[in-house]
């Protein structure tokens, strides 16, 4: 099967990069050799590709070394799309490598079908997880760069608020501001501020606590829009609002905007009351978008893990409830969350699915 394998990948990789002689340019900052399993986060690097910045749970990589041709790595490599010239690649880049299924160069000989390894292998490349006779191998984004760039988050050290909206054009009785509105800003070119520059505007709301230990873990934060420079003077500057996520106000502070990576996950079969737990990072829904009580698919949700718990964008997590801790009766499956956005203790997510109302306090289990 091995030599089946290459021999696929390689005939695939020649059809979709025919003339293709892409050498990787520069210096490598020292990425790993050989086959990699998401998730993870791809460095830093410097690179002429818009790379993607995470690699999703599951999803098999390879991070281009210096010296790399597609050619060589033509048994690997299926094509990836952010690639936009395949002439060009760079030390660092991660290659998502897609699951296939493969004919076994056996295949039509007697015995082929049966119930040997070989034959299991092949059902299981072929319409099981991750294989592409289903919809497991599939990568899709799992939202778009507004909601992500919308989305709150908690801080747990104050962030610089000397940047402010001091009011707007409307004057004084303009109390909610929205887009195409013209702003003032507490800061001119003495500060920095420049024409052109992007920023997003931000308000505290109010502390939130883990609802297992009761313990603050930090503060919420609200990203209620965002917008363009198109004025700076010596100690002010004006604004116009591109985007509003929420009503802007006199008093909330900016920061430099930053624009969001979508993450990228395996579209997969949905978990249920017969998926077994996984065994890995467990955590809780601490807080949900808008102030609400309880949330749906499509719902923003603050959870209590982060980059230190391994939890990466694009992670998948299954949202239970154990309706009877004492006894304890088997978990009931509320629902998937994907993650879209990390913190170091915390992370912001995206109810995929939901079979009923998901609430804080409700338990996670990364798949």
């Amino acid at each position: 099967m091995r030599s089946t394998r290459a021999g696929v990948l390689s005939s695939l990789v020649a059809l979709c990069l025919v003339g293709g002689t892409a050498r990787a340019q520069g210096a490598a900052p020292s990425p790993a050799s050989g086959l990699l399993n998401g998730p993870a986060t791809v460095p830093v690097h410097w690179s002429k590709n818009k790379y993607p910045s995470t690699v999703p749970d599951g999803a098999a990589y390879y991070l281009v070394e210096k010296g790399d041709t597609l050619w060589d790595l033509s048994k690997r490599f299926l094509g990836n799309p952010y690639i936009a010239d395949a002439h060009w690649i760079y030390p660092g880049d991660p290659l998502l490598i897609p699951k296939v299924a493969l004919v076994s160069e056996k295949a039509g000989e007697p015995g082929e079908g049966g119930t040997g390894e070989e034959g299991a292998e092949g059902a299981e490349g072929a319409g099981g997880p991750g294989g592409t006779g289903g919809e497991g191998s599939s990568l899709f984004a799992v939202t778009e760069e507004a909601t992500i760039a919308c989305a709150p988050y908690v801080v747990r050290d104050k962030e610089d608020e000397s940047l402010q909206i001091i009011g707007s054009e409307a004057g004084a009785t303009r109390v909610s501001l929205a887009e195409r509105e013209i702003l003032y800003l507490s800061k001119g070119t003495s500060s920095g501020i420049k024409a052109g520059d992007v920023y997003s505007f931000h308000h505290r709301i109010y502390p939130v606590k883990h609802p297992a230990t009761g313990k603050t873990l930090g503060e919420k934060i609200e990203v209620t829009g965002w917008g363009r420079v198109i004025l700076a003077q010596e100690s002010a500057s004006t604004l116009i609002v591109e985007h509003a996520c929420a009503d802007i106000q006199a008093g909330d502070y900016l920061k430099p905007f930053e624009k969001q990576t979508v993450p990228l996950t395996l579209r997969r079969p949905t978990a249920d009351r017969l998926t077994p737990a996984s065994g890995k990072v467990q955590g809780y829904i601490v807080d949900i978008a808008d102030d609400a009580m309880i949330a749906g698919a499509g719902h923003i949700v603050t959870i209590d893990l982060g980059s230190d718990s391994g939890i990466a964008p694009g992670n998948v997590l299954v949202v239970y409830r154990t309706m009877y801790p004492s006894v304890p009766t088997p978990r009931n499956v509320l629902g998937e969350i994907v993650v879209i956005a990390t913190r170091d203790k915390t992370a912001t997510a995206k109810v995929l699915s939901s079979n009923d109302a998901l609430m804080t306090g409700d338990q996670l289990e990364l798949r």
